[in-house]
């Protein structure tokens, strides 16, 4: 059971250790928005990132045939991911502070990863590299 879970999953279990690391690890290394003086291109960070990961997410979950309910109820992991960051920022590191702002980035990003993810997997099938979806 574990072993199909981490099948069907791995690419986003890969994305969320990369989410968790990024957002644990000391902001002193990276500092792109120092060295490139582009305002708020951390928010961006957050945004492209949950994007990815619930666009990912949601394509790992597509081959399930359970119905898009379920597929829309499992996007709430990245948002309850985000949240978690946010406030294991706030309370495990000195370097790295939890903002609202961040946050509403996350949900921007998982917005946009739906888009992305229904865009996928409409290209997917008019090149007839998956079945169509029945369930919508």
């Amino acid at each position: 059971m574990i072993y199909l879970f981490i099948k069907q999953y791995y690419k986003s279990i890969i994305i969320g250790f990369l989410i968790l690391w990024l957002s644990l690890s000391g902001s002193k290394s990276m500092v792109p928005g120092r060295m490139l003086n582009i305002p708020y291109i951390d928010k961006m960070g957050h945004f492209a990132m949950y994007a990815f990961f619930s666009a990912v997410l949601l394509l790992d979950s597509s081959g399930w045939r359970s119905g898009r309910h379920f597929r829309y109820i499992i996007l709430l992991i990245p948002i309850l991911f985000g949240a978690l960051m946010e406030f294991m920022q706030m309370t495990f590191t000195t370097s790295r502070k939890a903002e609202i702002i961040d946050l509403l980035a996350n949900i921007g990003g998982v917005t946009a990863g739906i888009l992305l993810a229904h865009i996928a997997l409409k290209i997917l099938e008019k090149f007839g590299l998956t079945a169509p979806d029945k369930s919508t």
